[in-house]
């Protein structure tokens, strides 16, 4: 049987692991229950709060602030979350809630951002809006992609149906067989186009020749005529005729008929002169409108055959005697 003593001791424990228990609690509980909360009201509109519950943690910035108090069906597209956060959050007017999952545990706790500093207050009790979640954004837009996927997949159907697939082999066997006939008809015919050929560039080099010879016989020309015997000659009678009409002028017969007869003279040996200077060209002028006549023959030839039959140029002519020269 215990004693008195023991009574005594056993009774100090008791009051006192109480008493500890108690101030503990308080200490504990206390401070959250006394603690000033003040209440804000958020809509989410066309959002689901699955896995929101009341008492799920509020966070503003990731630090935990408050708690939901309450949810409830607003209208047939909103639901009115209400919820209590500590006294001096600073809660701006441009603040969102935002509804985030805690892991993949399947519940959620609204996440207070945003919220600029030079935005005002938001006044307690007021509304908060409400933002969308990463998740939801990109749930969206998998949303719109996959509706743009499928009309993609239904074109392509579309595109790769039967009627599509006929035509385009038809196309296909239509191409083939215009290049068989043309890769035939070139090989066919690739003595003739190559003969055409030679022969076009026979004329050109003709033409190109005699082109070269005419520029050789203009510039002969030229450098004949602006000689220094042409120049000098060209002096004197002007020279001669200035001296011929002073001396009209003063009436000096006598000597005007011996400046007379020097002009004849100094004439007589420019026309011999000159004389000289055709016959050294003319050989040359005659060589040039040679070569540039036959050029113009093959021309005229060459182009009377394609005027007749222009198709000589891709099957040739079919006897072989007849040729462009």
């Amino acid at each position: 049987m215990a004693t008195k003593a023991q009574k005594v001791r056993l009774s100090i424990f008791l009051i006192g692991s109480g008493a500890v228990l108690l101030v503990f609690f308080i200490a504990l509980v206390g401070s959250r229950i006394l603690k000033r909360m003040d209440p804000y009201t958020i809509v989410y509109e066309e959002i689901s709060v699955t896995g929101l519950e009341p008492g799920a943690a509020v966070k503003y910035h990731g630090v935990q602030v408050g708690r939901v108090a309450d949810l409830s069906v607003r209208n047939a597209t909103s639901i009115q979350v209400s919820i209590q956060v500590e006294h001096l959050t600073p809660i701006k007017k441009d603040t969102e809630a935002v509804v985030s999952a805690v892991g993949i545990t399947g519940l959620k706790f609204i996440e207070l951002t945003g919220g600029t500093e030079s935005s005002e207050l938001l006044e307690v009790g007021g509304t908060i809006k409400a933002g969308q979640s990463l998740f939801d954004t990109i749930s969206g837009q998998a949303e719109v992609i996959l509706a743009k996927l499928e009309q993609v997949i239904n074109n392509l159907n579309h595109l790769l149906g039967p009627e599509t697939t006929v035509s385009l082999q038809n196309a296909l066997n239509s191409v083939s067989l215009v290049s068989t006939k043309v890769d035939t008809l070139l090989t066919e015919n690739r003595y003739s186009i190559n003969r055409s050929v030679a022969n076009l560039d026979s004329i050109m080099e003709n033409l190109a020749e005699t082109s070269q010879k005419t520029t050789e016989l203009v510039t002969t020309v030229h450098s004949l005529v602006s000689s220094e015997d042409v120049t000098g000659t060209l002096s004197d009678i002007r020279s001669i005729s200035a001296q011929v009409r002073t001396q009209i002028d003063s009436l000096r017969l006598a000597e005007t008929t011996e400046e007379l007869r020097k002009l004849l003279v100094s004439t007589n040996q420019m026309v011999v002169h000159y004389d000289l200077i055709g016959i050294r060209a003319r050989d040359d002028i005659l060589k040039s409108m040679s070569n540039l006549e036959q050029a113009l023959d093959n021309l005229r030839e060459a182009t009377d055959v394609i005027r007749e039959n222009p198709s000589v140029l891709l099957r040739g002519r079919q006897t072989t005697g007849d040729r462009i020269e």
